[in-house]
Parts: C-alpha cells; structure tokens; sequence
C-alpha cells in the first residue's frame, strides 16, 4: 500500500471520528468538501456580495415596512400620536399655541387700555387716581392672559382633551400620508413643509370653559382656523420621495433581502458560517439603523424653529412617531443574534462545540438525576431527534410571525421559549445511544 493510500485512509478515518462525534453531540455534520459538489473560487465573493447586499435591504426593510403600517394602518397611527396628548411638552406647546390664538383674537391689551382711558375720563374717578388707571394696563392684560392660560390649560389636561385629540387624530393615517406624498385634507394640512393638526376645536372647547367660569368677553372669540405643527423640515419633499418609494416596495424588499440571505447561506462552502455571517450582518445593519435616528435626531430638532415648534415638544413628537420603528428594528436585531449564536454553537470544533457539548451534558446529568426512566415517549423524541429540534424551532419562528408587530421583548421571549424547548428535547431523549453496528475506538 503506498504512502498516498495510507493518507488517504487516516484523512477518512478522521472525518468518520469527526462525523461520529458531531452525531452523538447533536452537531451539525462537517462542513461540506470539494467531493461534495461545493468547491468553486467562485463560492466566497459571491456569498460575500449576497450577505452585503441583503444587510443593506435589512433596515431597508424595517423602514418600508414601518411606514406603510403607518400609512395603511389608522389604529396603527393612532396608536402612535395617541400618547403625544399626555406629553407635557406638547401639552405645553398646545396651551400656549391656543392661550395666544384667544389673547390675539380678544385684543385683550388694546381692550383694556380703551377701558381704563375711558373710566380715567370719568367724573367721579378721584383727580390722583385718574392719570394712574392707565397704568393698569399691562399688569390687567397680563392677568387676563394668565387666567385664559390656566383655563386652556385645565382643557388641555383634561380627559376630554385626550379624548377629542384621538378623535381628531382618527383619521391621522392622513397625517402619514401627508408627511409622504404631500397631500392635505380638513384635520391635517400641508404647507411651507410643515404638516399641521387643525386645533380649532380646542379654541371652542377653551373659549366655553372661559365663559364658564365668568369671563363673559370669551363670547366675541370668533370661528379660528388654528394649527399645530407636529412635524417640520426643509428635505421634506426628498423624504417625501424616499418614502414615496419605500412604501411602494415595502413588500418587496424583505422578500428580497430574505432571498438574498437565503441564496448566501445555500451556495456557501461552509453553510454554518455563512449563517454566523447572515446574523451577523443584519444585527450591524440594525445597529446602524438605531445610530441613524439617533444622528438624525438632533438635526431635525436644530432645524425646527424654535418659534414654530418648542425644542423639547419636538423632541417628544420624534421620539413618538419613530417609537414603533425602533421597536422593529430591535426585534429584527434580536432575531439576527440568536441566528448567529444558533451558528456559532453548531460549530464542529472550538469554543461552540465545546459549548454545545456542555449543555447537552448537563442535559444528560440532569435527566439521570430526575430519574427520568427511558420509555415510549423517551424513545420516540430519542428516535425522532432532529424532527423534534426542528418543530420547536418551527413553532417558535411561527409564533413570531403570527405576531403582526413583534417588538423586541417578543422575540426575545421566543428565543427564550425555544431554547428552553430545546433543552427539555435533551432532556426527554436522553444521550444518544450508539449504534450496535459502529465500531467502538
């Protein structure tokens, strides 16, 4: 037998061991080789192209998505804005938009110069007193606008204002509409890129409590037309168009992108580390994603007038309309990591073999010391192993797409749930039981 043979023999030799070992730990069998039909120089730029380019469309995906539920989807919307009517800053920023639209339509500063000039002209106002009235002007307009003030401010913090602002905002899924292709309608409106809620309802529901409580001048308050901007900035005809497009392929690109990755992970030589790169990959681009909002953030707020919009109500209204993105972003993330764990510990060799090799010892251990007896149900999860591997992990991936917008805290949930499901297959298998015709080294 010549040298060559005798290498020949040791290098199969070796691989059987390898493939032995694998099977009575549960690992994934070793990586494919040039006999197997996987070799080609070919095989590693373009797995290397399709990972890059389905980690792009990744947050491509999150993106498109997230604005045509916003778009499509009026509870959806009204879920978002909802919450914006208990945010003190907005609450804020409404009672003073809605205190000056009544102070300016009352003329209440001119009102009372024209009061106190003329009870100043009266005969029986005392000679001192009469050049002093009108010095009264100011500290009286500055009274009646704190009393208008403290009266918008009970409507504005009322339950009844939070009700009329989800109302208003029913049909807020125009608001989104707006924000993308430009339109308007009645509530929300379009100009000078800004998009603005009508808040002439509040004007009338302050104007009645003003009377209410005695301040009859609040009755020559006329019909307004008031707004609040919710949303401003110079690029919103470029966000427009980018939006314009992603919504329209909001159903495309994760199909693409899951098509990209998938065709990676098949055409790879080694498919597991493919797969560790796939979840890599996407978990960076969510990464990038989440720092991207985080940098355009105090960009749109520098570049929102302070006079149109107040800084920290801007804020919260950012941070409320992207609420569901990043929830999205982050439950792709934690999908994208528990990939690339699942790869990493399907490894043949190293620290995730050794890993792997570890829990199913302690699976192993702690079955013996249940007293768990080997019986039907033992030998069948035993016999049908892999089958029950692959339906835990089928349920939990329909689990998580059942959900219509799983967060973070969900997939998370199901990953826990599933490794747990995992562990309890272990458990119930026991350790794998050779095979009567395999060699014993």
């Amino acid at each position: 037998m010549s040298e060559n043979e005798v290498e020949r023999l040791r290098a199969e030799v070796a691989a059987l061991r390898q493939q032995l070992a694998a099977e009575q730990t549960g690992a994934a069998p070793p990586p494919p080789s040039a006999r197997d039909g996987r070799s080609g120089w070919w095989r590693t730029p373009l797995v290397a192209v399709l990972v890059l380019l389905g980690a792009l469309l990744a947050p491509l995906s999150v993106v498109a998505t997230w604005a045509h539920d916003e778009i499509g989807d009026t509870d959806r919307y009204v879920e978002t804005v909802a919450p914006l009517a208990s945010e003190p800053a907005v609450q804020n920023a409404l009672t003073t938009l809605v205190t000056d639209v009544i102070v300016t339509q009352l003329k209440v500063d001119e009102v009372t110069r024209e009061a106190l000039d003329a009870l100043a002209q009266q005969a029986f106002v005392p000679p001192r007193a009469a050049p002093l009235l009108p010095a009264l002007a100011s500290p009286l307009t500055d009274a009646v606008e704190n009393f208008v003030r403290d009266t918008v401010a009970r409507v504005v913090r009322s339950d009844t204002f939070e009700e009329a602002w989800v109302t208003a905002n029913r049909e807020a899924h125009d608001q989104a509409v707006a924000v993308l292709t430009g339109s308007s309608s009645s509530q929300i409106q379009v100009s000078d890129n800004a998009v603005s809620v009508n808040v002439a309802s509040f004007v009338e529901a302050a104007k009645q409590l003003l009377v209410d409580r005695g301040f009859a001048l609040a009755e020559r308050i006329p019909e307004v037309d008031a707004t609040f901007v919710l949303f401003q900035s110079d690029d919103i005809g470029k966000a427009q168009t980018w939006f314009s497009w992603l919504e329209t392929a909001s159903r495309v690109l994760p199909i693409l992108a899951l098509a990209l990755l998938a065709t990676a992970v098949l055409v790879a030589h080694d498919r597991r580390r493919a797969l560790l790169a796939v979840g890599v990959c996407v978990a960076l681009a969510m990464v990038l994603l989440g720092l991207v909002l985080n940098i355009v953030r105090p960009l749109y707020l520098d570049a929102v007038p302070t006079d149109v919009l107040p800084t920290d109500a801007a804020a919260a209204i950012y941070d409320q309309l992207v609420l569901f993105l990043r929830t999205a972003l982050r439950a792709v993330l934690v999908v994208a990591l528990a990939v690339a764990a699942t790869a990493f510990l399907l490894a043949p060799t190293g620290a995730g073999a050794a890993l792997r090799t570890g829990v199913v010892g302690a699976a192993g251990r702690m079955r013996e010391r249940s007293g768990i007896a080997r019986g039907p149900v033992s030998t069948f999860v035993a016999t049908y192993r892999t089958f029950a591997r692959v339906s835990v992990v089928a349920l939990g991936v329909l689990a998580y797409v059942a959900l219509d917008h799983p967060s973070g805290g969900d997939a998370l949930v199901i990953v826990v749930l599933v490794v747990v499901g995992l562990v309890v297959v272990e458990l119930v298998a026991g350790p794998r039981q050779p095979d009567p015709g395999s060699p014993v080294s």
